[in-house]
């Protein structure tokens, strides 16, 4: 009976604790230390190092196209932006890295599901030896209260995803929406977007449709600054960097 009961115990433990990181390595965190390192997630049972692969061709140069749809709020003259992207990449790419990667560094994201995120390298010469965060241990980083920044060199964008749920997906999503927080401001200046101040007839303010464009941009050399677990309000973050010479957008017909 006290073997049963310890086996449900453990069972609670890793059910519980499922998808709860509490401790990162600081290449995860902090990976602008660490350019040399590639971040790969395990997805639906598939390794890490495939996404690693796919990840590494896709921040060298990829092709992003998609929508955006920008509306404008009467009441409050702030644009409000909906958008659906999706990025491509040669495949041929992926061919010349496949099997070249080393795995040099991982951590379980999820007991109950084996999920894991790993760190790989094209220098063998790397070493696994890094140091760990607790998620208490990390400071609030300001530009998580940020959107969108630039300098003469370089967009910024922040990426933002609950933390709720699988773990890699999210962090993967979080990415993501890093680098579109980067295209939607970047459209709207190249495409020189003005808010209007408009409100349907009833003067209700509703929500005025400004304009639809469809969108393509060859980006290169995308890099992840910083992550941040944000474990009290569930929020994953991610600050995402592309010099504004590797961003190239134009409107599809």
């Amino acid at each position: 009976m006290r073997s049963l009961k310890a086996a449900v115990l453990l069972l609670t433990f890793i059910i519980a604790n499922a998808g709860s990181t509490n401790i990162y390595p600081e290449w995860f965190i902090f990976p602008k230390n660490y350019p040399q390192l590639i971040t790969g997630y395990t997805y639906n049972g598939m390794p890490a190092v495939f996404d690693a692969e796919s990840i590494y061709c896709a921040y060298k140069k990829c092709f992003v196209v998609g929508t955006l749809e920008i509306f404008n709020n009467a009441s409050s003259d702030k644009l409000l932006k909906n958008s659906n992207y999706y990025y491509f990449f040669s495949p041929d790419s992926v061919a010349k890295i496949h099997g070249r990667l080393k795995q040099v560094d991982g951590f379980i994201t999820s007991v109950f599901t084996g999920d894991e995120i790993d760190a790989f390298s094209l220098d063998a010469a790397d070493s696994g030896n890094f140091k760990r965060f607790k998620t208490e241990e990390l400071t609030r980083p300001a530009w998580v209260d940020s959107t969108f920044m630039e300098d003469k060199r370089y967009y910024y964008g922040v990426g933002l995803y609950t933390a709720m749920g699988n773990e890699n997906d999210a962090w993967r999503t979080t990415e993501e929406q890093g680098i579109f927080t980067i295209l939607n401001a970047v459209a709207i200046d190249f495409n020189k977007i003005e808010i209007k101040n408009t409100t349907d007839q009833a003067g209700s303010g509703a929500l005025q449709q400004v304009t639809i464009i469809k969108l393509k941009f060859r980006l290169r050399n995308i890099q992840v600054l910083e992550r941040y677990p944000d474990r009290k309000n569930k929020v994953f973050y991610a600050l995402i960097r592309i010099p504004k010479k590797d961003v190239l957008s134009k409107t599809v017909k």
